[in-house]
């Protein structure tokens, strides 16, 4: 008797998550899975369940998983039924991608969505693909990639939805590159989209006023990271009366928190203070934990900032606790940083210096470059005040090279914004020879038809000589153009390995001889010139020196090489 195949999706379901995952594989091998699967009576049905079950096992049997998806695919295949190859494909992407991290297979299954939606004029699921593909790289953190993917999906005009998801997702790429004013515009296209679309219905539904809440909440963040409290005040105003209308808590908290953030950077401190602990109040009334931990963290440097010690304290203690208990990783370092420069305001070194390495443990283990680099500050204080000087000249070094290196990522995302605003410009020039270039051949063509009416075979005689003459010209332009297109591709690439040369000499070799001076100048006694250490300080600082002068000569040479295209140094008078 056949099986119907929602009854067989739920009981493979609950089987799978009945048993863990050893036993979950002898029970389920893929040839009893197929066989289970062929119980149901349609073709369709059974890619279904195909797909749906290579859903629900687990990534750790990520082999079996694949191979339970490539069985609809090749099932899809063989009915001819594309729906059912996309949405495989899809899973396949999915699979390869998050479970097996074979990131070249991953793209290859969405690619063969592009090319079958291609095929078909197929612009829904040519989008969807696209969409994926393009979530893929932001993940990836390939940035140019990723809006390049979600530009492909805008030019498709896929329907209103896909574009306002698409909008916001190209302002979270705009805005971790650095690029802000390209991310309010993107927000702000997509909230004026969604409003065009809420007032086409008569009407906004409660998904429509989350949506907007959403891309109001961003905005206001991006007011803020500018340092621009009075817009991202006025914008999480506007979250706070949308989401109390509909009694939104999570929204309201996370208004209230801007509130606080905006008031806390104009030095409104009582200001500030007052709407923590409204935020807090709501995220205790639905036991919103890690947003609680983040505003019992900020409630902490608030009362740091007011020289408030021992509520700051308080503050500190209870964010680090409460994150602890709820294993909130990500968020302990910054709360155990908090807690040691409370300790280092009050003098309390031997508390302080524990707390911050444990923030630096673990924000090396995140591979956090921010809590890392601000850990290690921390740390240096503490060191210096504590009279542990060398421990102190190793903290500072440790700073300087993790903060170069947040200023170089810094400075790849500069350069990836500043490609990406190339790319734009020429592009707008590439369509505007193209547009100019269709609207000319169009009226050429008029024209010709129109002779080749009152002239006769004579004309088209003519008409095909300079048809054959235009080829020559525009064939003749192409090549110009390409080679100059190469020409000064290779140029902007010679520039970048020189200026990434210099960048990796000032990271690597200048920063640490002056971090190194820096430290030696801080054991100077000069209060006693005759010192034994002073010499030994004196002699160190000759050998860094001449180091650092050798550095600089180096970076001379790599300078005017970039400049000027030369290899020697150049005396400037």
């Amino acid at each position: 008797m056949k099986t119907s195949y929602r009854y067989f999706i739920a009981l493979f379901s609950f089987i799978v998550i009945s048993f863990d995952l050893s036993a979950q594989s002898e029970r389920f091998n893929v040839d009893s899975i197929k066989s289970l699967v062929h119980q149901l009576s349609s073709d369709t049905g059974q890619v279904k369940a195909f797909i749906d079950m290579a859903a629900v096992i687990y990534c750790e049997d990520s082999n079996n998983k694949i191979i339970i998806a490539n069985e609809a695919k090749k099932l899809a295949e063989k009915i001819n039924w594309h729906d059912g190859l996309y949405k495989a494909n899809r899973k396949i992407g999915d699979i390869y991608f998050t479970c097996m991290k074979n990131y070249p297979k991953a793209f290859a299954a969405l690619g063969e969505n592009v090319t079958l939606a291609q095929k078909f004029n197929d612009t829904l699921n040519e989008s969807i693909a696209l969409e994926t593909i393009a979530k893929f790289y932001q993940k990836l953190s390939q940035h140019t990639k990723a809006l390049e993917y979600y530009n492909k999906v805008l030019a498709l005009r896929p329907d209103i939805n896909m574009q306002i998801g698409v909008l916001a997702d190209e302002g979270v790429v705009w805005k971790i590159i650095g690029d802000y004013n390209n991310a309010l515009i993107s927000y702000k296209i997509s909230l004026n989209k969604l409003d065009s679309f809420a007032n086409s219905k008569h009407g906004r539904d409660i998904q429509d006023t989350l949506q907007r809440a959403g891309l109001l909440l961003n905005i206001g963040d991006i007011y803020l990271t500018m340092s621009n409290p009075d817009k991202a005040y006025e914008y999480y105003e506007k979250v706070w009366k949308l989401t109390v209308s509909i009694k939104d808590i999570y929204f309201q908290i996370a208004s209230l928190t801007g509130f606080g953030k905006t008031f806390k950077l104009k030095h409104n401190y009582q200001k500030a203070i007052e709407n923590y602990q409204l935020a807090l109040f709501k995220c205790r009334e639905i036991n919103e934990f890690r947003e609680e931990v983040k505003i019992l963290d900020e409630l902490a440097n608030t009362y740091l900032d007011t020289y408030v010690y021992p509520k700051a304290l308080a503050y500190s203690d209870t964010s680090l606790r409460l994150a602890e208990d709820q294993s909130y990783v990500d968020l302990l370092p910054k709360s155990y940083i908090t807690l040691g420069n409370i300790y280092i305001k009050q003098n309390m070194y031997d508390l302080a210096i524990p707390s911050l390495q444990k923030a630096l443990s673990i924000a090396q283990t995140n591979r956090d470059l921010d809590d890392e680099k601000n850990a290690w500050f921390a740390l240096y204080k503490a060191y210096k005040s504590s009279g542990k000087h060398m421990e102190g000249l190793d903290a500072y070094e440790h700073f300087i090279s993790t903060r170069d290196s947040l200023y170089n990522i810094d400075k790849e995302n500069e350069f990836t914004k500043n490609s990406l605003e190339f790319e734009f410009k020429k592009k707008q020039e590439i369509d505007s020879l193209s547009q100019a270039r269709i609207y000319d051949s169009t009226i050429d063509r008029q024209k010709r038809f129109t002779y080749t009416g009152f002239a006769g075979l004579l004309l088209v005689v003519a008409l095909a000589f300079f048809i054959y003459r235009n080829y020559n010209i525009q064939k003749k332009y192409n090549e110009l153009l390409s080679r100059e297109k190469k020409s000064h591709l290779a140029h902007i690439e010679a520039q970048s390995n020189v200026l990434s040369d210099i960048a990796h000499t000032q990271a690597h070799h200048v920063r640490g001889p002056i971090a190194t001076i820096l430290g030696l100048i801080q054991l100077f006694n000069f209060e006693d010139p005759a010192d034994p250490v002073n010499k030994e300080v004196i002699e160190g600082l000759a050998v860094v020196t001449d180091k650092l002068d050798k550095v600089v000569k180096d970076v001379i040479i790599k300078e005017n090489k970039l400049r000027y295209g030369k290899d020697e140094e150049r005396t400037e008078s």
